[in-house]
């Protein structure tokens, strides 16, 4: 097999390593004279340096790169520490292999000298590619054509190869440009700058340097598009345009910017992932198939995966055919790439927010981080600790896309693959790269799409002590029957009253009595303790209706099962007389994610993952413990607490919660119950359609009858 590869930047340069290294000729193609790179630094992560380990080139990276200990993020003004995720032999260790900071023409150095000669063409331009059934070609500026069994375009961002694939189209543009800078090291002595990633976050600017080598350093400034003027754009910027967009930043900051003596500029552009990289004999690879943001370092690293997937997949013995196989590597690229460029979009838009109360709920979610995942694991564990190497030789089911579970995961019955699948497809790429805005965009709608509320049923606007809820009711309520107090879910930052109707009504249905779902206030913009203030005000008001205590439900699902919970005990703490019981399906009832069970089932569940569960809790609790019983209701004193309905499903990432909420429930004397559904999916009762849903519901009806009845009992002998 013979393998045409078009550019000659990292991926390329990889794709030809790893394809030699799996016994197959291939030729890199590279328009330019001669192998330069302008540029300064980047990130070779523990994902990208386990496959430079396997084709015998960790060792050429290491003489000439940094190991940084960690990364270290401070505000741009005051200089105050904000997140730290550590790094260094401790991380090597975890992942597999250090992270390298290295200046990109040396690592271009390393893979070129990695080839024969022969390997590597200058001054090969590319004009046209083309196919039939048996080969692939390129031709090149002067009439020239070669030929080969695969061509793969690992020609970058502006790709002429993906151009000829699909024709002209757009790049997208973030609205920031980036300055890079090498500065030599005596410049700066006497500078606070470890071995580290020293960064710092302003208002719609950030800083992100390091040292390239011992005595280089590189930065990377970025500013808002608007804050270089000038009639005509060119790589080379005046450094005072740079210095200016920095004054009033901490000494250390204007320090080292004082010391930039020249600098280029580059716009921050991106492409929207694509679901097909290629046809027939021809593929993409690296930037020309999923061009990303530069804010989780995964470019060159992405690029590198890429090359060894595509090199194991065309040498493995197999039947199928060229075209076959491409399909493959792409099939095993594509969910992965997807999920990295989202991340690293939604990144930049955190670190680049410029209102000052969406900057102090961004770093109220790091602080909070800091408390429950002090490794940073949950942050980058999904790039870092990702080894391709196995990976490749895993089925292509086993890829983890942007739903945070694995492609192939499959449920035992049509109709729970039916709720997998709304819950796999519940968050785009394009949602998830605007943060918790489209996220909770995406959340509403996937509720309100696939269950919208009857046309008959009655909801009513109210106010409960000041907090907002909807009213239901349900044909055959009444109001001598229970009435439940509702919280929806979606981990503090999803969800609403209005997308939690439709279960509202079933709710109410059930029971027999209205249900109220509260529009309590959200996370992050409304940290704790705004949920469980709105949440004892809205009971309050219920009382203040007339309403009697022994007739009230408390219901909550997921996030707002461990509101429920977080509710009972607070309003025990206050001394107000205690409802007749709660339902808590599948509820987030431990925000410190401690149990193991949460990071082995993550993966396997497409509603819940460590990773989302640990961004989403940290913007909830923000500075508080979230040890504190109405932050995580199983660190608090259950004893007391009244009836207790509880439903999971099994395999789950968050049945421990339930499962270790019955347990010390009974322990503490409250009257448990437990429903534990197998093939099922996380808060199972909100898919009308499922089995198990109508049966858990009318089990709870019975449940509740039988309590407020009993609690009713109890006040008439009293």
């Amino acid at each position: 097999m013979r393998v045409i590869i078009v550019g000659a930047g990292i991926g390329g340069l990889c794709a030809a390593l790893a394809l030699r290294h799996h016994g197959i000729d291939a030729v890199v193609l590279e328009q330019a004279e001669k192998l330069t790179e302008v540029g300064a630094g980047i990130q070779v992560a523990s994902n990208g340096a386990l496959v430079l380990r396997e084709l015998g080139i960790e060792a050429d990276l290491a003489a000439v790169a940094t190991q940084p200990d960690g990364f270290d993020y401070r505000d741009l003004v005051p200089g105050r520490r904000l997140y730290f995720a550590p790094l260094g032999p401790e991380a090597a260790r975890r992942y597999g292999a250090p992270m390298y900071n290295v200046h990109r023409a040396d690592l271009i150095d390393i893979l070129a000298r990695g080839l024969p000669a022969s390997a590597i063409r200058l001054g090969a331009k590319v004009t046209w590619i083309g196919q039939d059934a048996d080969r692939a070609w390129v031709d090149l500026v002067g009439g020239e054509r070669l030929e080969a069994d695969v061509v793969v375009g690992a020609d970058g961002i502006h790709s002429a190869v993906r151009a000829a694939l699909r024709g002209p189209e757009k790049t997208q543009f973030a609205n920031i440009l980036m300055w890079r800078a090498l500065i030599p090291a005596h410049k700066l002595a006497g500078l606070p700058l470890p071995v580290r990633g020293n960064n710092w976050f302003g208002p719609g600017r950030t800083v992100i340097s390091y040292w390239v080598r011992p005595d280089l350093y590189s930065i990377l400034a970025s500013v808002p598009a608007g804050e270089v003027h000038r009639e005509s754009w060119s790589t080379s910027g005046d450094v005072e345009e740079l210095r200016r967009s920095f004054q009033g930043a901490e000494p250390t900051v204007t320090a080292l910017l004082d010391q930039v003596e020249t600098g280029f500029i580059t716009g921050m552009y991106y492409r929207d992932p694509i679901e097909t990289w290629g046809t027939g004999r021809i593929t993409l690879l690296g930037d020309a198939a999923h061009a990303m943001v530069p804010f989780l370092a995964q470019g060159a690293c992405q690029s590198i995966e890429d090359a060894w997937t595509l090199a194991v997949t065309l040498a493995r013995e197999s039947n199928a055919s060229v075209a076959e196989r491409l399909l493959e590597y792409e099939r095993r690229r594509q969910p992965r790439t997807t999920r990295v460029q989202a991340g690293a979009r939604a990144i930049v838009k955190m670190v680049h927010e410029s209102d000052p109360e969406r900057v102090r709920v961004r770093n109220g979610r790091w602080k909070g981080m800091a408390r429950i995942d002090p490794l940073a694991e949950s942050s980058w564990s999904f790039v870092w600790g990702h080894d391709e190497r196995l990976a490749a030789r895993q089925p292509p089911d086993e890829v983890v896309g942007i739903a945070n579970a694995r492609e192939g995961k499959r449920m035992q019955r049509p109709e729970s693959q039916r709720a997998f699948d709304i819950w796999k497809n519940t968050f785009a790429p394009e949602d998830v790269a605007r943060g918790h805005d489209g996220m909770r965009e995406a959340y509403d709608r996937m509720l309100l799409n696939h269950f919208p509320v009857p046309r008959d049923v009655s909801i009513e606007q109210v106010e409960l002590h000041g907090v907002q809820a909807l009213r239901v009711d349900a044909a055959e309520a009444s109001a001598d029957n229970p009435v439940v107090l509702h919280f929806h879910g979606g981990a503090y930052v999803l969800g609403s009253a209005r997308s939690s109707l439709e279960y509202a009504h079933r709710l109410s249905a059930a029971v027999g009595g209205a249900c109220y779902t509260v529009d309590y206030r959200l996370a992050p913009e409304h940290p704790y303790p705004a949920a469980v203030d709105d949440a004892l005000d809205a009971y309050r008001g219920l009382l203040a209706t007339g309403m009697p205590s022994r007739q009230i439900l408390l219901s909550g699902e997921s996030s707002g099962g461990g509101l429920a919970l977080a509710l009972a005990l607070a309003i025990r703490s206050a001394g107000l007389p205690a409802p007749a019981g709660i339902l808590a399906v599948c509820p987030f009832a431990d925000l410190t994610l401690s149990d193991p069970t949460v990071r082995a089932r993550s993966g396997e569940d497409p509603a819940a993952h460590r990773d989302s569960l640990s961004l989403l809790g940290a913007s909830y609790f923000q500075g508080h413990e979230p040890t504190d019983p109405l932050v995580s209701p199983l660190y608090g004193d259950l004893g007391g607490l009244p009836p207790v309905f509880l439903a999971a499903t099994e395999g789950e990432v968050l049945q421990s919660d339930t499962m270790r909420l019955a347990d010390k429930a009974r322990a503490s004397g409250v009257d448990t119950t437990l429903r534990v559904i197998e093939d099922s999916v996380h808060v199972f009762t909100l898919f009308p359609f499922l089995p198990e849903t109508g049966r858990t519901l009318a089990e709870f009806a019975d449940w509740s009858r039988e309590r407020v009845g009993r609690s009713a009992q109890f006040v008439a002998m009293a």
